[in-house]
């Protein structure tokens, strides 16, 4: 009986030296997840003056119909250009201009004429409004629309086309604009009816992110 207990005991021994050593050599698991968070915008610093500089020798490999001037505030450095047929958006990385043309998310149209650069939004960023003459060819006129981010909240400095309240419609573009580039103020023709038709300037309204019509005429 005492030689069976001591198997018995030799035995089980045994078992727990080849269990804690198949534990040690299986590597552990964890059940926490590591979220990827959304990609992080980079930039490298670059002396003053760089970003003017490298967009002016890197328009000159475009046949160009139009450049707009360089918007720069914390969220970045950027800018515009206008070819035949394309509108096309840049964002300055600190090292060189990269296209980032996919936010404009196709533009407004086929055609488009003239970038204005003002701080329409009174924001004290640079601002865009593009024209478009893609109804000329039929007898109509030009149209436009502004590119440019809210002050802030959760769009902060996310570019789009801003809203455009033009007296009955929330619309993107006006027709017929008229900009005043001395003072960086743009009129156009707002809600159109069969007995009358609205004309004035255009104000950005920060509460709504969005241009409003003011019953003034150009001055």
């Amino acid at each position: 009986m005492k030689s069976s207990r001591v198997s018995s005991l030799i035995i089980a021994t045994a078992l727990l030296l080849v269990s804690c050593s198949s534990q040690s050599s299986t590597p552990a698991t964890t059940s926490s997840t590591v979220a990827q968070g959304a990609p992080v915008r980079t930039t490298v610093p670059s002396k003053p003056g760089a970003a003017t500089k490298a967009w002016e020798e890197y328009v000159k490999s475009f046949v160009t119909i139009d450049v707009s001037g360089i918007s720069k505030s914390e969220c970045g450095v950027y800018a515009m250009l206008v070819t035949e047929g394309s509108l096309t958006f840049y964002d300055w990385n600190g090292v060189q201009w990269t296209d980032i043309s996919s936010l404009l998310m196709g533009g407004r149209g086929q055609v488009p004429l003239k970038v204005y650069s003002h701080d329409f939004t009174n924001d004290g960023v640079v601002d865009f409004f593009v024209t478009y003459g893609d109804n000329k060819a039929r007898g109509g006129a030009t149209y436009g629309g502004f590119f440019a981010f809210p002050w802030s909240g959760n769009n902060m400095c996310e570019w789009g086309w801003v809203d455009i309240d033009n007296g009955r419609d929330i619309t993107k573009v006006v027709e017929s604009p008229e900009i005043d580039q001395r003072r960086g103020v743009v009129y156009a023709s707002g809600y159109v009816s069969s007995r009358w038709q609205s004309y004035g300037k255009l104000s950005y309204l920060p509460s709504s992110s969005s241009f409003i019509f003011q019953k003034a005429f150009k001055d």
